[in-house]
């Protein structure tokens, strides 16, 4: 893979520029060893990591996607030259030592997003901070470290509020000084600063920066590759079935399936960014061509979309649809990983995790996502920052 010299970072003191060959397969493969707590972090390396590929390497499939025809508005693109960015701020523990918030931080086209590497122990502390006063009932352990507690244990723990402190500051920075080298598309370089998929214990200082917009609290889901593996034959199989006895042919959308898909998402996202969604994608077809079931996939890598018409609902589409694109997500993250080579510590299957996202509301999503085998981790949020209009 051609290497790209990292841009100048200047203006950024803290925030220091991953060189692209640390940011793509070594990155990813440095990601894992936080998975699945980094997986949105995780997924937007391999979303730039692929787009470069596909530019370096431009095939005719790749080309229609990124200009579909009849149209003349621009594909969505991230900054893949230089999207990496990462610093290590010290606090000291309690027996006096330092310790380092590593903050990660990755640009895709549209939005940032901010990995804190303390988040997993931090998550951890939190949780057992509430569940040691009463009063949380939910068996998921990481739904205990919500905004609210965090902002609980910040009183009482002084590592906690040096972490807090770190991540403030880089996202501070973030604020006064967009990473990326232009705006995103429709972003007002002085106003608005959107975050992808940002853990929910940082909200409280979110709210110290600037007006937040109406954005997405979502709980996110991972399953593992051994998972998926285990699963695959009886899917492939159901899949045959369906197609030899009703009909029904998955594979993926396509430039006219956008309106539809669109149409019925809960959330609203637009054209442009629904080209993206179809990208990497799976959908059902029955014998008139009509798009019954599918699903996408988000800039963070994450499942996108998901929906089964009323009619086709109760059949296991859904399943099969959810199962079929995780595959694939799997399937480009090891290609990227094996680019390391052969001296490269493995990915063990059960480390490697897809993931997806519902609405914080959505119990019956969520329901549905636990019976087809996946796992709840938390709460994050897809948010904007209005740094010059306060609350």
């Amino acid at each position: 893979m051609q290497q790209h010299p990292p841009s100048p970072s200047t203006h950024l003191p803290l925030l220091k520029p991953i060189s692209p060959d640390a940011g793509y397969a070594d990155y990813l493969a440095e990601l894992t060893h936080e998975l699945p707590f980094s997986v949105s972090q995780f997924g937007i390396v391999l979303v730039s990591a692929l787009e470069l590929r596909e530019r370096e390497n431009p095939s005719t499939e790749s080309k229609k996607s990124k200009e579909p025809e009849g149209t003349t508005e621009p594909a969505w693109e991230p900054n893949v030259d230089n999207p990496h960015f990462r610093c290590s701020l010290p606090i000291q523990n309690a027996t006096g030592k330092d310790v380092f918030t590593t903050v990660d931080v990755t640009i895709a086209g549209h939005a940032n997003t901010i990995y804190a590497r303390c988040e997993h122990s931090l998550m951890l502390a939190v949780a057992s901070d509430a569940a040691s006063k009463g009063g949380v009932e939910d068996s998921h352990y990481s739904f205990k470290a919500t905004a609210e507690n965090f902002t609980k244990a910040l009183e009482s723990n002084p590592v906690i509020q040096g972490h807090q402190k770190n991540v403030i500051a880089v996202m501070k920075e973030i604020l006064d000084h967009p990473v990326a080298n232009e705006s995103p598309p429709g972003q007002d370089e002085d106003g608005l600063q959107f975050l992808y998929c940002l853990n929910d214990i940082w909200m409280p200082a979110l709210k110290t920066f600037g007006k937040l917009s109406d954005g997405n609290r979502g709980v996110k889901h991972v399953i593992t590759e051994e998972e998926l593996l285990k699963a695959d034959p009886e899917i492939r199989l159901r899949c045959q079935e369906l197609e030899e006895k009703e009909g029904l042919v998955l594979g993926p959308m396509v430039e006219s399936d956008i309106p539809l898909m669109l149409d019925l998402n809960s959330v609203k996202y637009d054209k442009e960014y629904g080209r993206f969604i179809i990208k990497r994608s799976q959908c059902f077809r029955n014998k008139k061509g009509e798009m019954v079931a599918w699903a996408g996939t988000h800039g963070d890598f994450s499942i996108a979309a998901l929906h089964v018409l009323p009619e086709y609902r109760r059949t296991g589409l859904g399943r099969l649809v959810l199962h079929s694109l995780a595959m694939i997500h799997i399937k480009l993250a090891r290609e990227i990983l094996a680019t390391q080579g052969d001296d490269a510590e493995p990915v063990s299957a059960t480390t490697l995790v897809a993931h997806a996202d519902c609405m914080d509301y959505n119990q019956a999503t969520m329901i549905f996502m636990e019976r087809c085998g996946w796992r709840r981790i938390g709460f994050y949020l897809w948010i904007g920052v209005d740094k010059n209009s306060k609350e």
